[in-house]
């Protein structure tokens, strides 16, 4: 399971990416992260997680796109 505070991991670009959960939505969600609107969908059984990076950054992604990074 995925909390608050979790790492987690994604391939950006086709290479690996990793940060730690910082929020999560359970309803639609849309969030000005470097100067770009990104909305993501979400529900209750498929949540949307804002992440922050070790320097600093912000991405916000579905559940389909992360894993934890200890799995």
């Amino acid at each position: 399971m995925i909390r608050e505070g979790t790492k987690v991991q994604w391939t950006h670009a086709g290479h690996p990416a990793e940060g730690t959960v910082a929020e999560i939505f359970h309803e639609d969600v849309t969030r000005t992260l470097d100067g770009s609107e990104i909305t993501r969908k979400a529900t209750q059984d498929e949540p949307a997680y804002l992440i922050e990076q070790s320097d600093g950054a912000r991405v916000l992604k579905g559940s389909s796109e992360v894993q934890r990074a200890d799995a």
